[in-house]
């Protein structure tokens, strides 16, 4: 009767510890992805800034800073 009783149980625990690890792995493969899609956006606006004020400083030139020098005296 005990040994019966252990193998229904062990079937039991079994499915019990697989609807576990069907529950957990979706919320952790999201929490994943979220985290490299942050990643990424980090980056990306880190890459952005980085060009915006590439660009600005070479709009500015060379004829930007003489002009701000003849105002500051």
């Amino acid at each position: 009767m005990a040994v019966e009783m252990w193998s229904v149980l062990s079937v039991d625990v079994g499915g019990i510890v697989l609807f576990l690890v069907w529950l957990v792995l979706p919320p952790l493969y999201v929490i994943a992805l979220g985290r490299r899609y942050v990643r990424q956006c980090v980056e990306s606006a880190a890459a952005a800034v980085w060009a915006q004020q590439e660009v600005l400083a070479v709009l500015e030139g060379p004829s930007s800073v003489g002009r701000h020098r003849l105002e500051g005296t």
